[in-house]
This record gives C-alpha cells, sequence and structure tokens, in this order.
C-alpha cells in the first residue's frame, strides 16, 4: 500500500461511517480485492481507520458530551443528558457482551478463510440491506422515555455490526426506529454510541496487532483522511442518508461480493 491509495482508503471509510452501507465492510472489500491485505490483517486496520471517526465524533458532538459530562459531576436538573449518558452506559455494555466474542470469532475465521471473506461481507451486506427495507418511519419516542430494555436492545445491535458487511449506524438506527424513537432522536442516538464503541474496537485492535500489516505513517495518513472524511460526512451527508435509500447499495456491493467470493472459492 502506497500514500495515495493509503490516503484513499481513509477517504472511503471516512465518509461511508455515517451512512448505513458498512464503513468497515466497504474497506475491507477494498484492501482484499484492490490492494491484496490478508483478510486477517484488514479487519484490523478497518477497525483502526475508525480512530479518524472517533475524532470527528468528539469535535462535531463537543458540546452535547460535555454536557453529559456536567450533568454526571453536577446536580444538574437536565433530564435529557442524564438520560443520554445512562443509555450509553447500557448500551455499550451490550455492545461489549455481543460484539467482544464476535470480534475475535471474526479475527479467527478471516484467518482461515482467506478471499472466503467476500462471500461473508458480502452476505453481511444483503442482511444490512434487508434490516434497512424493514425499519419502520419515525417513531415519536425520545430519549427522556428510554428504558434500560431499549438500551441494552441498541448495545446489542452494535455488538452485531463487529461483523464487516453490517453497518453500524444502519443497525443502530434500524433497532431504535423499531423501537418507535424519532428519526432525528435515533441518529443523534446512534453517531454518540460510537464514541464508546469506536474506542474499544480500536483499543481490542491494539491488543491483537496489525504487525507488518501497514507502515504506521501510512496509517496516520488513512486516519487523517478517514477524520476529515468523517467530519464532512457528519456535517453534509446526515441529510442525505435520511432521504437515499442505501439499502439498494448494500444489496448491489452485497451481491457483487457474494460473486467474488463464490468465484474465489471454486
Amino acid at each position: 500500500m502506497d500514500f495515495i491509495q493509503a490516503l484513499l482508503l481513509g477517504l472511503l471509510q471516512g465518509i461511508a461511517e455515517w451512512l448505513p452501507i458498512s464503513s468497515s465492510g466497504q474497506a475491507m472489500l477494498a484492501m482484499v480485492n484492490l490492494l491484496g491485505v490478508e483478510p486477517e490483517a484488514a479487519l484490523s486496520i478497518a477497525f483502526f481507520l475508525h480512530l479518524g471517526s472517533l475524532m470527528a465524533v468528539l469535535v462535531y458532538f463537543r458540546e452535547d458530551l460535555l454536557a453529559m459530562l456536567r450533568s454526571a459531576v453536577s446536580q444538574s436538573d437536565d433530564a435529557r443528558e442524564r438520560r443520554t449518558l445512562s443509555f450509553l452506559i447500557y448500551s455499550t455494555l451490550a455492545t461489549g457482551i455481543v460484539g467482544v466474542p464476535l470480534y475475535f470469532a471474526a479475527k479467527e475465521s478471516f484467518a482461515r478463510i482467506g478471499e472466503g471473506v467476500n462471500l461473508i461481507i458480502g452476505v453481511a451486506l444483503l442482511l444490512t440491506a434487508l434490516v434497512l427495507r424493514l425499519s419502520p418511519a419515525s417513531g415519536t419516542r425520545s430519549v427522556e422515555g428510554a428504558a434500560l430494555r431499549d438500551m441494552l436492545l441498541a448495545g446489542v445491535a452494535q455488538g452485531i455490526a463487529v461483523v464487516p458487511g453490517i453497518s453500524r449506524s444502519g443497525i443502530t438506527v434500524a433497532a431504535l426506529l423499531m423501537l418507535r424513537f424519532r428519526g432525528d432522536e435515533a441518529l443523534r442516538l446512534s453517531f454518540l454510541m460510537a464514541v464508546p464503541a469506536i474506542a474499544g474496537a480500536n483499543v481490542l485492535s491494539m491488543l491483537t496487532g496489525t504487525e507488518g500489516a501497514i507502515a504506521v505513517e501510512l496509517l496516520t495518513a488513512s486516519i487523517a483522511a478517514a477524520f476529515i472524511a468523517s467530519l464532512t460526512g457528519i456535517r453534509f451527508l446526515l441529510g442525505a442518508a435520511r432521504r437515499l435509500r442505501f439499502e439498494y447499495f448494500c444489496a448491489f456491493f452485497g451481491v457483487l461480493a457474494v460473486l467474488a467470493g463464490i468465484l474465489a472459492v471454486v
């Protein structure tokens, strides 16, 4: 991988992060099929690239995050911020319980199957398309009325998104819509849930390592590009994500990946 490829990979991840098309799945497909990266290493690199998205969320939602921290250490009467903080805590616990075992299972599987990873990502993209297609229109609920069950279910949905091809933003928003949350509230909660989820995923990636997979300077360039693209994506692509039918995009790339996986096997 050269410097330009590293930049383009970061841009791909950063743009795809906020659209329900699985940024990790798209990044892995690009690395495995275009750059010749081994699937196991590509999984770890894909999670490292999310650091750029994490920094973008911290910048864009800094006021929300600071308000939640203030509500935790003061006697503030802001029920909305306190409830949002509780939502993030409980959903993150559920994400960890579901996501950590799935992460190690995915690493082990990708180390064995080689190019068959296309088939797995393709099927996951098709499942994401189905979930997006079946998700209802905006409901009426807000975070103030969120129950523990809502928090745990949203966290479980996010944990499943550890599998490349399952869109984190897509499946969490769909889960919240199915629980009858308002569309804007579902998007806000999904973005805020990304903070602890991405941080935790990168801790796992650092523990398992990517030695020899990509040079540090190239990884840094990719993360920087992902940050710029993510910050731009939050500001300008959110409106498009509400209007366009991204299940068709998922289905298209899912079919391509499945076909590539079948051809690799045969």
